[in-house]
């Protein structure tokens, strides 16, 4: 017989004996008689028959008061304590107690209860003050109704005592009232020995149930054979709480339906075999401990599951909630579900080591392994919370992964579908590579890697390396292979790639860097495109210097010019060493001006500056997934050009550009990461018109330029560290100007240039500190190329000079950069 059940048995005996010397003072009421208790008056034991009304006043006293019908109040100050019972209230009793200590030493605190021969409800309102006795701090029975607004109740014997008991009847704790026994919080067993009972109920709203020693809640039964059913709501802030690391406790022959809604449960729920519970979660509580025995679980709206050991329910529902696998466990975990996983969806967060994987004994991962089938609604979301060195999961370095490849993290024995759990963010970022979950269905898994308790592996979600080729690896959307075991469906947007066993290996295939890495890579010959623009040369820059000039010994000028562009990058570095092309827009706005000043030969000497403000937008295409970066850059510059009498000029520029950029995906959003750099730039450039006659112009120019970035360190969303170091690019280019000159107003002109670089193409460093892992990759070169522009200029006048081109560049051989650009620009003089 458990401690607990013997004391129900003790209890009555116990009541019988202490009854007379309870009696030593007593004073009975006749039906329809009323006293008052004064706090003059010496304390006394009481009964209150039938229609009787006692009333204690503030400040007074009594002993043991028992009330048979009629009725009992209290106000502020009033005690009771009697040597085993503090208040008796049966057969219809009602009892209003306000702030007022009631003790029952050696029993029960306050007793609710009836008698065969009168089945009306006792009740009892209690608010404030404080329930106390050895085994029990309440007691209701026989259909009994206790409210607790406030109020202290304990069990204070150690080793056994009990805050409340419930064995018939409801209970109502509310507004921060403690439930509270040095063995258990409350106990529930059924006394159905004096009839027939209704159920048993347990409301708490804002209040706290803890054993000290034991489980928060125990349920029990009377004796073998006999049963116990409790209903228990949790509601408002309300804990539930086990000092030995058990909530709620069912043994053989008990049911319990209980719903925790914003509330906490801190410890397990055990149900003994013979036992059965249904416990439901929603609106933000929290359940932190495990499950085992016959339990229906139910998760739902901001709820939160923390799995503190490894657990086992009967069904799983899910809608709009979390189970999370606890940091603290110094093992992996597992929770296992009987029967079926439904409702709408949710979360579930797993602590993975991010090895090699394939056999069993080298994965180390938390695991949700279901025996029945899966029926949810919507995606389950697997949020992995990764460690480990990241290790290649492609073992046999067929490009694909295998279904004994990789680290298997749900299992499904019944029927399910390819979509029915995706990876948070559809990655794991393990370094710069990213691992993505691969859905196995029937005839596709692996039997060597069932871990279910019973029955067959019908799907297997397993986390491995992505891998990605230049063309098609293999579908996205698996077929359900054959097998009766799901719908199959269409794979969703999982990120994984299934083998085809009729189909051979891809032979480009690479692991997949996280999407934001094509960013960083693209940034370096991105910005030098950027700056190599700004830089372009004299003629877009201030249009023709040879008209418009004042003929005074010292003048000055001011132009303002807008740049723009729509490039697009071939990369020299290949598909499997991580090249990537990408398209760019630029978008610039510069303004400047500059003092000139005439020498004796007719010659000029310009000193100018200028600030620039633009964008540039840059979108690489790569397998690896969609991202985006966009830059802003602000820039300032100075330049000399000096022009001879004959035309022969030559331009020298220095200038510095600060970029600030985002970059984004498509997975992490618009926040992924943050490219800071410094640009500065040196050019000098000349050239000699000549004449051909009938107004036309041809001019060879020489341009050499040298530019170098330095980018500063960042760390991003996912963890990674990112140093783009310096790049440096050194360019040359000879090109030459036909021009017709015969009216002002309108002198087009075209032109054709080709360029060198060398340098570029600095190393790029992506490590992870928390993976301890590192690579280095290549940018890519800018390349060569060529570029044909045609323009006019329009002299409006002797101060004013509109001009304009467009131009369009191509790569010469197979990488660079290729696509339209144009300038247009106002100058004035004075």
């Amino acid at each position: 017989m458990t401690p607990q059940r013997n004391a129900g048995h003790w209890f009555v005996l116990a009541s019988a004996l202490w009854l007379p010397f309870d009696s030593a003072h007593a004073r009975v009421l006749n039906p329809g008689q009323s006293a008052t208790v004064g706090p003059q008056d010496a304390p006394e034991t009481w009964t209150v028959p039938g229609t009787a009304t006692l009333t204690m006043l503030a400040g007074s006293s009594a002993l043991t008061i028992r009330a048979t019908g009629g009725r009992v109040s209290t106000a502020d100050g009033a005690s009771i304590l009697g040597s085993f019972e503090g208040l008796n209230l049966s057969s219809g009793a009602q009892a209003t107690l306000v702030n007022t200590d009631v003790e029952g030493t050696a029993g029960v605190g306050l007793i609710l209860t009836r008698t065969d021969a009168n089945p009306a409800i006792t009740t009892a309102t209690v608010k404030g003050g404080s329930l106390r006795g050895g085994n029990y701090g309440a007691s209701v029975g026989q259909d009994g109704v206790l409210t607790l607004d406030g109020v202290n109740v304990r069990g204070t014997r150690a080793g056994s005592g009990i805050g409340a008991q419930v064995s018939a009847g409801t209970l109502n704790a509310s507004n921060q009232s403690e439930l509270l026994g040095e063995a258990n919080g409350v106990l529930f067993m059924k006394d159905d020995r004096s009839g027939p009972t209704g159920g048993a109920f347990l409301n708490v709203d804002a209040s706290r149930v803890e054993g000290t020693a034991g489980s928060g809640i125990l349920l029990e039964v009377l004796s073998p054979g006999k049963t116990t059913d409790a209903v228990i709501r949790l509601s408002n802030n309300s804990l539930l709480r086990g000092g030995n690391g058990i909530a709620l406790e069912g043994m053989a022959g008990t049911t319990a339906d209980m719903s925790v809604d914003h509330s906490t449960v801190d410890g397990d729920i055990v149900m003994a075999d013979g036992g059965r519970a249904v416990v439901n979660l929603s609106n933000g509580a929290v359940m932190n401990g495990a499950v085992s025995g016959s339990v229906a679980l139910g998760l739902d709206t901001g709820s939160v599951w923390n799995v503190r050991s490894d657990s086992a329910v009967d069904s799983l529902a899910m809608s709009g909630a979390t189970l999370a696998f606890s940091p603290a466990a110094a093992s992996p975990l597992s929770l296992v579900v009987r029967g079926d996983l439904s409702g709408d969806g949710g979360v579930v967060t797993l602590r993975t080591t991010m090895n090699e994987g394939g056999p069993l004994a080298n994965q180390v991962t938390d695991r949700l392994l279901v025996e029945g089938n899966v029926t949810t609604s919507g995606p389950t979301v697997i949020a992995v919370v990764p460690n480990g060195p990241g290790g290649l999961t492609d073992s046999n370095g067929d490009g694909v992964v295998d279904a004994h490849e990789g680290i298997s993290l749900i299992q499904v024995g019944g029927a399910s579908r390819a979509d029915a759990f995706i990876l948070r963010g559809r990655y794991v970022a393990a370094g710069p590579y990213q691992y993505t979950l691969h859905a196995f269905g029937p005839g596709q898994t692996d039997p060597a890697q069932n871990l279910l308790p019973s029955g067959n592996l019908n799907w297997d979600y397993r986390l491995g390396n992505r891998i990605v080729c230049e063309k098609e690896c293999e579908p996205e959307n698996p077929g359900d292979g054959g097998g009766d075991g799901g719908d199959g469906g269409d794979g969703g947007d999982d990120g994984g790639e299934n083998p085809n066993p009729d189909r051979p290996p891809p032979e480009d295939g690479r692991n997949a860097v996280v999407p934001q890495v094509p960013s960083y890579l693209s940034a370096p010959a991105a910005l030098l495109t950027y700056g190599d623009m700004m830089t372009d040369g004299l003629h877009q820059r201030l249009g023709d210097i040879r008209q418009g000039t004042s003929h005074d010994p010292v003048g000055g000028e001011v132009f303002m010019r807008y740049l723009g562009g729509q490039l697009r990058y071939s990369s020299n570095r290949s598909f499997g060493n991580y090249g990537y092309d990408f398209d760019q827009q630029v978008n610039a706005l510069q303004l400047g001006g500059s003092l000139i000043a005439l020498d004796h030969d007719n010659g000029t000497l310009r000193a100018g500056w200028a600030a620039d403000h633009g964008t540039t937008r840059v979108t690489p295409k790569a397998a690896d997934g969609n991202s985006r970066a966009k830059y802003r850059a602000n820039g300032v510059s100075a330049w000399v050009t000096w022009q001879s009498g004959n035309g022969f000029w030559v331009d020298g520029v220095v200038g510095a550009i600060r970029y600030r950029g985002d970059v984004g995906t498509d997975l992490r959003g618009s926040d992924v990461g943050r490219i800071r750099a410094n640009g500065w730039t040196t050019s000098v450039e000349g050239g000699m018109p000549f004449a051909l006659g009938n107004e036309w112009t041809v001019e060879p120019r020489f341009q050499v330029k040298h530019q170098s970035l330095n980018f500063r360190d960042f760390r991003d969303v996912d963890g990674l560290d990112v140093r783009l170091g310096t790049a440096k690019q050194t360019s040359a280019t000879l090109g030459g100007r036909l021009s017709r000159t015969a009216n002002p107003v309108f002198m087009p002109y075209a032109s054709v240039d080709l360029t060198h670089t060398s340098n570029g193409d600095p190393l790029v460093d992506v490590s992870s500190e928390e993976w301890n892992a590192a690579d280095r990759f290549r940018s890519g070169r800018v390349g060569n190329g060529y570029r044909v522009s045609a323009g006019a200029v329009s002299q409006l006048g002797k101060r004013v000079q509109i001009y304009g081109e467009a131009n369009y560049r191509h790569a010469i051989g197979s990488y660079g950069m290729r696509g339209f650009a144009g300038n247009l620009g106002v100058r004035v003089t004075f």
